[in-house]
């Protein structure tokens, strides 16, 4: 009877085993069903808005033929080649994300820049950069870091209040000078600084000093000459400051110091030059190429409702980026101030750690919130409390930076919880202070998860239309912002109301198009943070 009963469990145990195993095989097959449904909707979602997009239909063979002789088949062999060389795969990557990067952040410079007013980005640019950079100085030469670390974001602050009093006095000084010498102001000195930190990080201080000089008389060469032949140097002034100068620094160093991997930096311009090569040899030899709405038309020309081929996206794409930027400057150091807050510096018990615990629950709460809730809130706060006008960049900044606070206040809680207290009490003992174990040990850690929860709040603000709509944002407008209190559209708004349009060619060519540019810009901009993210893991 024992070795029955015996048997018995071990008979149970084993189908028990079983049972569990078989359950485990059916959730992972289960997820691995979802994953794959999930990507084959998006992938067939994409297509078919690059279908109606770029209509491949419409292009000849040889179109076909003369591209994968000009572009397709050199990058792919290149890339090939990079792939079995590290070295040279690295190289390639680091090329590829200054050459890419560099452009983007300089086009994007000069058209806010140019809708704004560069008198006014200068002015509140150097208040508010040179109020941290004294405090910064005068930590380094009295060798007191306990309070300056804290005082150099509210010494920022204080220099944009100050800003904002003084407009009406520094800038009629301010405009004075030609415009290309703001833009000088606004791109070549930050450039130039940041080369010179990095080549004495690297090298030495004097070539720090020496690269910095060469960097900025470089840039008054250029204008000096463009302004003799009578050319405007504005936006030739910020792409050599913001393009040509990391461009040239990072190929060059590369080339100098890792001749294992030097040919890897040709991996964008091969890409480029095919892409102009085959551009040529198309008009040369009168190829009938894709029929698309993505043209320079659609990225440089005001919106047009009668005639799609002249339909331009120019004042919302620049609202856009307007909008979504002066956001992440009102709602990113908040919300990280705030999650420091909590994390490190609110109590844990008493009617404060109460208190602490009930703004953390409501946090995550307000972070499930409906968007358009927000665009009433918006609409409440700034319509009618603060009485600015209807549609303004200001206003629909405000909104969007309210709906995405929790988003960042919550994940960068979850950030910095993640490091461990073991850490922390490491840096105590050696002596640290609170605000020294924050900034040098618990933030480096935390940066990474920060940052993919900066991803996530981009990601949906700027894609959101109703808060937008409830706020009063004119779905289409003719001329971008020239402030932060005039008004301003978005892209989403323009795909909303382009998408009801009568005629089919804006359904089905101008709407998608937009679309890819709408895409474009937010990967552009989710590329930038995951570069740091990835930056920041690699140095831990």
């Amino acid at each position: 009877m024992a070795a029955e009963s015996e048997g018995a469990g071990r008979l149970r145990q084993a189908t028990g085993t079983r049972l569990r195993r078989l359950k485990g095989s059916l959730f992972e097959a289960t997820l691995l069903g979802a994953t794959l449904v999930g990507i084959v909707s998006l992938l067939v979602l994409f297509g078919y808005i690059a279908f109606d997009t770029f209509q491949p239909l419409t292009a000849s063979a040889r179109w076909y033929l003369l591209y994968f002789g000009t572009l397709v088949a050199p990058t792919a062999a290149f890339t090939w080649y990079a792939r079995r060389h590290p070295a040279v795969g690295r190289a390639n990557a680091k090329a590829f994300a200054v050459v890419f990067g560099a452009l983007a952040v300089s086009l994007v410079t000069y058209v806010v820049a140019d809708a704004v007013s560069p008198y006014d980005v200068l002015v509140f640019l150097l208040f508010g950069a040179i109020p941290p950079l004294l405090v910064g100085v005068y930590g380094r030469v009295t060798d007191e870091r306990t309070y300056t670390g804290p005082a150099s974001p509210l010494a920022s602050v204080a220099g944009l209040a100050v800003a904002a009093l003084l407009y009406g006095v520094v800038r009629p000084l301010v405009g004075i000078a030609p415009p290309w010498l703001a833009y000088v102001g606004i791109t070549t000195f930050p450039v130039a600084g940041i080369l010179g930190a990095v080549v004495s990080r690297r090298w030495s201080r004097r070539r720090g000093v020496i690269a910095a000089t060469a960097a900025l008389v470089s840039t008054l060469v250029l204008a000096g000459g463009l302004v003799g032949v009578g050319i405007d140097p504005s936006f030739p002034v910020v792409l050599f400051s913001a393009f040509v100068i990391p461009v040239g620094y990072v190929v060059g160093s590369t080339v100098v110091t890792d001749p294992e991997g030097r040919i890897g930096v040709a991996g964008p311009f091969v890409l480029i030059g095919g892409i102009l090569v085959g551009a040529g040899l198309e008009r040369q030899l009168a190829i009938d190429g894709l029929q698309s709405y993505l043209t320079p038309t659609l990225l440089l020309e005001s919106w047009h409702g009668r005639v799609a081929s002249e339909a331009g996206v120019y004042p919302q794409l620049v609202g856009s980026i307007v909008v979504v930027g002066f956001m992440a400057i009102l709602a990113f150091p908040i919300g990280i101030f705030a999650a420091v807050y909590l994390e490190e510096y609110a109590p844990k018990s008493g009617w404060g750690g109460r208190f602490a615990t009930l703004l953390e629950v409501n946090i995550s709460n307000l972070a499930g919130v409906p968007s358009v809730v927000y665009g009433l809130l918006g609409l409440a706060l700034f319509r009618r409390t603060l009485g600015f006008g209807t549609g303004i960049v200001v206003s629909a900044a405000g909104t969007l930076g309210l709906l995405i606070l929790p988003i960042v206040v919550v994940s960068a809680q979850e950030a910095i919880r993640a490091v461990p207290d073991s850490i922390r009490e490491a840096s105590y003992g050696m002596g640290a202070s609170r605000w020294q174990t924050l900034r040098n040990v618990v933030f480096p850690e935390a940066v990474p998860g920060i940052l993919t929860g900066t991803i996530l709040a981009l990601a949906r603000a700027i894609g959101e239309t109703a808060p937008l709509i409830m706020i009063a944002v004119a779905t289409t407008t003719y001329t971008p912002p020239e402030g932060l209190f005039s008004s301003a559209t978005a892209l989403p708004l323009q795909i909303f109301a382009a998408r009801s349009s009568a005629l089919p060619e804006f359904r089905h060519g101008v709407v998608p198009a937009t679309a890819i540019v709408l895409l474009a810009l937010m990967l552009v901009m989710n590329a930038t943070a995951v570069v740091v993210r990835n930056r920041y893991e690699r140095d831990k």
